[in-house]
């Protein structure tokens, strides 16, 4: 009689990551966090089960948990991005905007060279007001990806906050060129032509954010204010 083989019944840490991987595109959360748990049982040292439980805490809702998690990874794999990333990203969504931008740029030190990474460095930077080094990174994220939508119009805000209106309006305009329905833009590419003295095209654009989205109050403000001009 053939022998049979010997099921192994205990997984690698790399096994129980990729189950919980594979819940994840299922939007098995929980499901996802118990396998990574799983994974960092069978190996403490496996970095990437905490780096992922972090991603997944903070997808849901619970940054101030994710913290900790990314923290660890760092810790175990201190040549790692990606943890450096996630917690750019936390940092972020809790506000702390300068703490977002040196987690960022630590992953862009450690290798990572994406649009995203340029974008969220980018937009730490338009949030903590710092303009000129938002565009900056702006530009570094559309040299990657020109037809980045949200990147062209947060490059067209930090653009007018600087006062480079002009500038602001074509950054606008782009951005409505590759995504017509975009309200946001087109509300702020009309204040930019009131701005810049255009209030004919600043009515245009104003009425266009509404018919886009008619509870679009800045814009319905707005308009309110130009006709009072006019």
């Amino acid at each position: 009689m053939a022998e049979r083989g010997i099921v192994r019944l205990n997984k690698t840490a790399e096994e129980f990551n990729d189950l919980g991987k594979e819940e994840l595109t299922r939007g098995h959360f929980q499901e996802a966090i118990n396998m990574f748990t799983r994974a960092m049982e069978a190996d403490p040292q496996y970095s990437e089960s905490y780096c992922n439980i972090g991603n997944v805490l903070a997808a849901t809702g619970r940054q101030e948990d994710a913290v900790g998690y990314f923290m660890k990874a760092i810790e175990l794999a201190p040549e790692s991005p990606l943890a450096y990333y996630g917690m750019g990203n936390v940092y972020f969504n809790l506000g702390n905007y300068e703490s977002s931008r040196v987690a960022f740029e630590k992953a862009q030190n450690k290798g990572m060279n994406h649009q995203d990474l340029y974008f969220m460095i980018a937009m730490s930077y338009l949030q903590s007001e710092r303009y000129n080094e938002a565009i900056n990174a702006f530009d570094k994220c559309l040299s990657i990806h020109p037809h980045d939508v949200e990147a062209h119009f947060n490059k067209g805000m930090a653009l007018a906050r600087f006062n480079r209106l002009e500038e602001a309006r074509d950054a606008f305009i782009t951005a409505i060129e590759l995504d017509p329905q975009h309200d946001d833009a087109h509300f702020n590419l009309g204040i930019a032509y009131a701005f810049l003295g255009q209030l004919e095209q600043s009515e245009q654009q104003l009425k266009k954010a509404l018919e886009i989205n008619p509870s679009h109050i800045l814009a319905e403000n707005a308009l309110e204010e130009l006709r009072k001009m006019g």
